[in-house]
């Protein structure tokens, strides 16, 4: 029998379920759970209420969803914001 070569190093995160990993599972129901929330609590027309609680819903599917270049929009979001508050400094 011959010997396999294993890697072991592989840093990926599982699959849990519909092709999403668990911190993006966790931000699509987040999100829709704070919108379907917001509906419930907002007094009003119909209208109103899913201009309260769409936004929500649809930050959390494109934050769990969302893959630019197979790299998900949370971490495009953090690199922007460190980008944006990191100190310039002038050299001359």
């Amino acid at each position: 029998m011959d010997s396999v070569a294993v890697p072991q190093h592989l840093d990926l995160e599982d699959v849990v379920a519909w092709g999403l990993t668990a911190t993006d599972l966790l931000c699509v129901v987040a999100g829709i759970a704070f919108g379907w929330w917001l509906i419930l609590r907002i007094p009003g027309s119909l209208a109103l209420q899913l201009a309260v609680g769409a936004p929500p819903a649809l930050i959390g599917l494109a934050l769990g969803m969302v893959r630019i270049g197979d790299t998900p929009l949370r971490r495009w979001l953090v690199v922007a914001l460190s980008y944006t508050i990191r100190p310039r400094v002038l050299v001359t």
